[in-house]
């Protein structure tokens, strides 16, 4: 007799598949990447990471060091996201500018597609006019701390400076493009802590969550 989780991935892959969007941001040692995959892997949903989005931008062959801003595959929606919260000339459209709005364009490419969980790169504010959920997955200190050194195998003296540098970043780069608070529930349509739920839990969140709303 099959357990309730594979009847409830069965349901999900053949009702949901290319339908659901899940963007997850989450805070360094909180888990976010490993619940974001569980759930891509409960639910049979494609799922990208960073890496795989910077991946599939390349193999787009764009390059940002050679974007400009008038270039025509930056027209349209993303362009236009970018312009409403920016005024600027061509001098001053950096390199880290033509980054976001190339892998915002795979971003959205894959958003067409549907069926997917997407970790980071602002992908909650780039497919903010589309039905995707937005998620934010925080922890305590000590307890993100906690999993570097134990799961993640950092030195647990060196554990605290790549955690804030990693988050800093993070933060930089959402507050900039999204023009948002990152980390802020008013940023999300939900905001979860993994020091109040386990992984597990919040995955079953999670999938009830899309249930309800869909």
């Amino acid at each position: 007799m099959e357990n309730k989780t594979s009847i409830f991935s069965k349901i999900f892959k053949n009702k949901t598949k290319n339908k659901y969007i899940i963007c997850i941001d989450r805070e360094y040692g909180s888990g976010g990447y490993e619940i974001g995959k569980k759930l891509a892997e409960d639910l049979g949903l494609d799922f990208y990471d960073e890496n795989i989005i910077e991946l599939k931008t390349m193999e787009g062959q764009v390059d940002p060091h050679n974007v400009s801003k008038d270039d025509s595959f930056l027209q349209g929606t993303i362009y236009d996201l970018y312009r409403e919260n920016y005024s600027y000339s061509q001098e001053g459209f950096t390199t880290t500018d033509a980054r976001f709005l190339a892998e915002s364009k795979t971003i959205r490419d894959i958003g067409k597609k549907g069926g997917c969980v997407i970790i980071g790169k602002c992908a909650g504010y780039v497919l903010r006019d589309t039905e995707a959920l937005s998620v934010f997955i925080g922890a305590n200190y000590e307890d993100r701390l906690k999993r570097l050194v134990e799961v993640y195998k950092d030195k647990e003296d060196k554990a605290p400076i790549k955690m804030k540098k990693i988050d800093t970043r993070r933060q930089n780069h959402f507050n900039r493009f999204a023009k948002g608070d990152w980390g802020n529930i008013n940023s999300y349509d939900l905001c979860l802590s993994s020091s109040k739920f386990t992984l597990d839990q919040i995955v079953e969140i999670l999938k009830k969550t899309l249930e309800i709303k869909k």
